[in-house]
């Protein structure tokens, strides 16, 4: 909580040196219209929130995409699991015997190490 409320006041503060630094007043001629005056600090202000939302647009497919596969691998992993059971069950091997060796290597590779 700290930290993210020092990062923000530094970058704040950043900022505003960095407008007062640059009140420099431009014109940015479009193809189309009249040329647009305003603060060098605003134009490049307004440029960067316009290419973070762009960014973060194009971005939405892929994070959907993604959050579909961790969907998908969830429910492969919960139907995996019961199909072991069902393994241990018919051969009748335990959960706590395979849990116990899994520990007993985790333990070993930790003392290897």
């Amino acid at each position: 909580m700290q930290r993210s409320l020092i990062i923000g006041l530094l970058s704040a503060l950043i900022l505003v040196i960095f407008a007062l630094r640059n009140s420099v007043p431009v014109e940015l001629d479009f193809i189309f219209g009249n040329p647009v005056q305003g603060s060098l600090s605003l134009i490049l202000l307004i440029t960067v929130i316009i290419g973070i939302f762009v960014g973060l647009l194009l971005s939405f497919p892929t994070i959907k995409k993604l959050k579909s596969s961790i969907s998908d691998n969830k429910s492969e992993i919960t139907t995996l699991k019961k199909i072991l059971d069902e393994y241990k069950k018919e051969y009748g091997i335990s959960k706590n015997s395979s849990e116990n060796k899994e520990q007993e290597n985790n333990t070993k590779e930790r003392k290897e190490d």
